[in-house]
């Protein structure tokens, strides 16, 4: 019996057997194991070496529970799947101390957990039958770290998940090994402070107030070891006052029997001589004055924590020169939010401030006034300890001196001392506003489209594609960028100077007096049009722009002693960024979520100064922001439709020349060797005869 099996096997009537259950045998192993190959240039189906560090070096416990309903419908089915396949890669490079689950959510007490968890159902349209429909989905994921328990919910696209993932896992970690470190009398207080007047003022969510705060009080004390006290202070008019001094919370007039009087409203975080004012505020809506920060409670007061305990990386935002306020939504609050969920903000005066010796960076960022000689020597010789130095300055700045025709705004020079830096570095400026023909377009219901020369549309040609801040990204929006020259720089052998975004073949530069409007621009002959740098990064060992240190009004020049710590280059290297313009920290070009291209270039520009150039390739993996670089609108219409169909037609077209090749070929030797075949030549015999 078994000689007859092994001959059968050697025979040819067993191959189609053997090719089925070679087949079942692969699917097999295949499904019993984890391969992949990640060809894509981002490496978006990859782990960044910070992550895997993470997560192999892991000394507590970490859970990851996945909620994705099944039979999603396109295109979140993907999403899940590559969800499902990056969680995996993580398990395969952690410790024993991380553990992933899926959540089978067929069964109902699967979805009552992501209930309880927190997550939100999504609604999904869905097309079956012809017909729309919408559907109700969990996705979402929930990490669990000792007693801490932290959702990413709502992941709808694969876009920038490993940098939400990992930075996540890294702020749970600080945050529980910061309150554990705490001295066991040592706790962080909670206070809600509120006037009882409001309750009598009608305002919805006052009678509620402090039963919603103590449940999400009661829900974030659990996950972070009873380590959090809660208090109540409804304070009198007086106190309303000092409240609102001293924590900045709002402050709320009304009047009673025609006397004006002051009410307090606040959610405030303390440890020890820290606090932070959690969003809660009184705000006018349809339906009346509501109390607003009330949904996303727990939330705001988990991110609260955090902020507080974890003692993230400071950065120095110089203040004094009518930078922009990094408080103000019509400045650069958008960009405080977004820096501030890794690093944090520390104003500084440098008048009567020194830079903290554990500072690495600071921030310049939109001044207009001029600077102190003792000021400018401490930027100076912060540099040549190897510090560094990001600086949004803009070439021109609006005049109110000048009134500008048909009431828009006319424009100066932004004339700086801060150039005495700068140029000693190897950087100019130009006093002016790059334009550039391929620009961002605004549909005018009179006019049709016109271009905004003043907001250039940066290409990937115009940023260094082996850039780690740069690589990844399809295109950036700039706003009333000046132009920069770094020729002087580029001849210094100790700098590494690199063009981070310039503006297209098709630009040029305006300068004073010059009115933003597309009807008062006209382009100039092609000849006279030219790149320009718009934002620079200088890299290495700089010279002093001091030979001595600036006397300071009120010292003894005739002191017997002298001393001094003056360096006249750098020690250390450091790293000098430029860019001609402050709009790129303004909510004109960042949304408050930073999903956009400048929110991502400035973040990846603030990791790359701070030393986490792996965050910066983490956050702009699988973007999905890649746009056609064709300038005629006939082109890129071409280019499309041969991306839609093109390729298709294109492989069908080959195959089907194949096909044809083949079947040449095959009547060929079937005529030559084997011509009495009946099974490929009867036809054409039969028709040889019929004729």
């Amino acid at each position: 019996m078994m000689k007859k099996i092994w001959n059968w096997i050697k025979s040819p009537s067993s191959d189609f057997a053997l090719f089925i259950l070679f087949l079942i045998l692969l699917n097999i192993v295949g499904n019993n194991s984890f391969a992949r190959i990640d060809l894509t240039s981002p490496k978006s189906y990859s782990l960044s070496k910070a992550s895997k560090q993470l997560v192999n070096t892991l000394e507590e416990p970490l859970s990851v529970r996945v909620f994705f309903d099944e039979n999603l419908p396109p295109p979140y089915n993907n999403t899940a799947q590559y969800i499902k396949d990056f969680l995996t890669e993580y398990k395969g490079s952690a410790n024993k101390n991380f553990s992933l689950i899926f959540m089978d959510m067929s069964k109902p007490q699967n979805a009552q957990i992501a209930e309880d968890y927190g997550l939100t159902q999504i609604q999904i349209q869905e097309v079956k039958n012809n017909e729309v429909g919408f559907k109700q989905g969990y996705m979402g994921v929930v990490l669990s770290y000792g007693d801490s328990v932290e959702l990413i919910d709502g992941i709808t696209a694969p876009d920038g998940f490993e940098y939400k993932l990992t930075s996540t896992i890294s702020k749970m970690i600080n945050t529980a090994d910061s309150l554990a470190n705490l001295k066991a009398d040592e706790k962080i207080k909670l206070t809600l402070i509120y006037s009882d007047v409001l309750k009598s003022l009608r305002i919805s969510g006052a009678d509620e107030l402090e039963e919603i705060v103590k449940e999400a009080y009661n829900e974030i004390n659990a996950q972070k070891m009873n380590r959090i006290e809660f208090a109540v202070i409804k304070p009198t008019e007086e106190e309303a006052n000092q409240f609102v001094e001293r924590y900045g919370i709002q402050g709320i007039k009304y009047n009673e029997k025609g006397v004006e009087k002051t009410a307090a409203l606040g959610l405030v975080l303390e440890s020890g001589e820290n606090f932070k004012v959690l969003p809660m505020f009184m705000q006018n809506s349809l339906f009346g004055y509501v109390i607003g920060g009330l949904d996303k409670l727990s939330e705001s007061i988990n991110q609260g924590i955090q902020g507080l305990v974890s003692k993230p990386t400071e950065i120095g935002y110089i203040k004094g020169h009518n930078e922009l306020d990094n408080t103000n939504e019509r400045y650069a609050a958008n960009f405080d939010r977004l820096v501030s969920g890794m690093y944090t903000l520390v104003d500084l005066d440098l008048d009567t401030d020194e830079i903290p010796a554990n500072m690495s960076s600071i921030i310049i960022n939109g001044p207009q006034w001029d600077y102190e000689e003792n000021e400018l020597y401490k930027i100076d010789q912060f540099i040549m300890r190897g510090g560094n130095v990001m600086v949004m300055i803009d070439g021109l700045v609006q005049d109110a001196t000048k009134g500008g025709s048909y009431q828009m705004p006319a424009y100066s020079a932004n004339v700086s001392n801060l150039d005495k830096l700068l140029n000693h570095y190897g950087v100019e400026r130009g006093f002016n506003f790059v334009m550039d023909k391929n620009s961002y377009e605004t549909n005018s219901q009179q006019y049709g489209k016109m271009n905004m020369y003043w907001a250039p549309v940066l290409q990937k040609g115009q940023m260094p594609k082996k850039n780690i801040i740069t690589n990844n990204l399809g295109f950036v929006i700039m706003l009333q960028n000046g132009s920069l020259n770094v020729s002087k720089a580029q001849e210094n052998p100790d700098l590494k100077v690199t063009v981070l975004a310039k503006s297209s073949d098709e630009s040029w530069t305006e300068g004073e007096d010059v009115m933003l409007n597309p009807m008062a621009i006209l382009p100039p002959e092609p000849e006279k049009m030219k790149s320009e740098d718009l934002a620079v990064m200088l890299e290495g060992k700089f010279t002093s722009a001091f030979e001595k240190p600036p006397v300071v009004e009120g010292e003894n020049a005739n002191t017997d002693i002298v001393t001094t710590n003056h360096l006249s280059e750098s020690k250390r290297p450091g790293k000098l960024f430029v860019i001609g313009t402050s709009y790129v920290t303004t909510y004109q070009l960042i949304d408050p979520n930073g999903n956009n291209p400048v929110a991502m270039f400035m973040m990846n520009v603030v990791d790359y100064m701070n030393g986490n150039e792996d965050l910066c390739e983490m956050r702009t993996k699988g973007l999905t922001i890649n746009l056609l670089d064709k300038k005629s609108p006939v082109l890129a219409k071409i280019f499309q439709y041969f991306n839609e169909y093109g390729l298709a037609i294109l492989v069908a077209i080959v195959g089907l020349f194949v096909w044809k090749r083949r079947t040449a070929r095959r009547k060929q030797i079937n005529l030559k060797y084997n011509p009495n075949d009946t099974r490929t030549i009867v036809k054409e015999k039969k028709v040889k005869n019929e004729e």
